[in-house]
């Protein structure tokens, strides 16, 4: 079986949501009535906030199994790394569902957030979200818990969920709350610096790190006797994710709600994004203070002011200059990856990224 299989992924994840949903079927104390309700209404949310995106961050564990085992996957083996990829898919959902909540979002995927729903609400969304992070603990420990490397798995789901959450407090802080709101903003704490180590926690460890490293764990590879393998991962993934969210930055900005799949709001939210760190390095006075003026407000005409300052700046041709040179520092560093044959999963990787459009 092969990494390209999507019918058979999700048909792992229609197995992966009937086992979960039948557990409500095992909880004592609760009226028939109130376990049907859980079915229905858990049965849509996993249905509507887990599948539906590009599946990338699960089917690379996938294809970095076939990548080390150098073989097509037998059927045993593809259901375990799929099951694997769908809780790397289960984190994403859980991450998702909470960030739409604290940046105000309206769509995701083309259609409303999981909270936009009617009878979700904010308050059952906040509760989702928790729910659908436990859920991953719960099959790892129904298909994985006599593995090898059972513990291990854990521990990567354990740092990589702290390690985006520290991510994500950068990212929801780079203007910080005062009495309970926002303080008013502050262009000096948008620094390129800042945004890198935003980028690298809240990004680059849960989208790109993750899914290699529970590959090379999955098939036994120990990070205490091979350390190199997991490291030249991590760099390759820092790199991967620090260009993945620069491309995000800017089809946030410019590209159709359509295309996209959803209604980007960095500017109206503040967020320290790769475009206003690089519009401060290289403004004038005047074209900082449009940014004074408009940057972190929910402002039509204020949000387009700034767009067009991006456009007046260059702003899309310097990232199209910087993603060529992304591309050949990527491809340097794949170059140097051992064994040879675990190149193919990081150019797999970029090749998904390179040029994308949403």
């Amino acid at each position: 079986m092969s990494s390209t299989d999507k019918e058979a992924f999700l048909k792992v994840f229609d197995q992966l949501k009937d086992e979960l949903i039948a557990d409500f079927q095992t909880l004592p104390g609760l009226s028939e009535e109130l376990k049907s309700q859980l079915t229905t209404y858990y049965t849509q949310c996993l249905e509507t906030t887990v599948p539906g995106g590009k599946m990338t961050r699960g089917l690379t564990v996938v294809k970095g199994v076939e990548v080390l085992k150098g073989r097509a996957l037998t059927e045993s083996e593809f259901f375990d790394a799929a099951v694997l990829g769908w809780q790397v898919e289960w984190l994403q959902a859980f991450f998702l569902v909470a960030d739409d909540i604290m940046d105000g979002s309206i769509t995701r995927r083309g259609s409303p957030c999981w909270y936009k729903h009617a009878h979700v609400t904010q308050d059952n969304g906040i509760n989702d979200a928790l729910f659908l992070e436990n859920l991953i603990y719960k099959s790892l420990r129904r298909h994985f818990k006599k593995h090898p490397s059972y513990v291990h798995i854990l521990e990567l789901f354990i740092d990589t969920t702290f390690q985006t959450e520290v991510g994500q407090h950068i990212d929801t802080n780079g203007t910080p709350y005062a009495d309970g709101k926002r303080a008013p903003l502050d262009l000096e704490r948008f620094t390129l610096d800042r945004f890198k180590g935003c980028v690298r926690y809240k990004t680059s460890y849960y989208s790109f790190y993750l899914s290699c490293a529970l590959s090379l764990a999955y098939c036994g590879v120990d990070p205490v006797e091979s350390p190199d393998m997991y490291q030249k991962a991590n760099d390759v993934c820092m790199r991967l994710g620090e260009y993945f969210q620069i491309q995000d930055d800017v089809l946030d900005a410019f590209a159709p709600p359509e295309i996209l799949g959803k209604i980007g709001t960095d500017i109206e939210d503040a967020k320290c994004s790769w475009l206003v760190c690089k519009a401060l390095e290289i403004c004038s006075e005047p074209q900082k203070q449009i940014l004074r003026d408009h940057y972190g407000k929910h402002d039509a005409d204020g949000v387009a002011k700034v767009k067009e300052l991006y456009k007046e700046l260059k702003l899309e041709e310097l990232y199209h200059e910087y993603e060529e040179e992304q591309k050949q520092a990527c491809d340097a560093l794949i170059a140097t990856i051992e064994p040879e044959s675990f190149q193919e999963l990081f150019k797999f990787l970029l090749a998904k990224i390179y040029k994308r459009q949403k």
